[in-house]
C-alpha cells in the first residue's frame, strides 16, 4: 500500500470516528439542557398554580362583595371588612388560599 493510500485511509477513519462521535453527542440531551428545561417547567407549574389561586380569591371577593353590597347597600372599605362579613368557612378558605399563594410566591423567588 502506498503512502497516499495510507494517508487517505487514516483521514477517512478519523472522519468516521469524529462523525460518529458528533452524531451520538447530538442525539442525546445534555444534562445542562435537561436541567434548564426542568427548572423552567417547574416555574411554569408554580406560576399556573398561583394564577388559579388568584382567580379563586378574586371570585370569592366578587361573590362576597356582591352579597355585602346587597345587604349593606355600600361597597366594603377594605378586604378585612369583607373577610369579617364572610362566613367562617369562607373566611378560613380564603386565608388558606392566601397562605398557599404566599408559599408559592416564596418558592418562585427561590428559583
Amino acid at each position: 500500500m502506498s503512502n497516499v493510500q495510507k494517508l487517505v485511509s487514516i483521514c477517512v477513519g478519523l472522519i468516521v470516528i469524529f462523525g460518529t462521535f458528533a452524531a451520538l453527542d447530538g442525539r442525546y440531551a445534555k444534562a445542562v439542557v435537561v436541567s434548564q428545561v426542568s427548572e423552567r417547567l417547574e416555574k411554569k407549574i408554580i406560576q399556573d398554580r398561583m394564577e388559579k389561586i388568584q382567580e379563586r380569591m378574586w371570585a370569592m371577593e366578587d361573590r362576597w362583595g356582591a352579597k355585602f353590597m346587597a345587604e349593606k347597600n355600600r361597597i366594603h372599605d377594605s378586604l378585612e371588612e369583607l373577610l369579617h362579613f364572610m362566613t367562617p368557612e369562607a373566611r378560613d378558605h380564603y386565608r388558606e388560599l392566601q397562605k398557599e399563594y404566599g408559599e408559592l410566591e416564596k418558592r418562585l423567588e427561590e428559583k
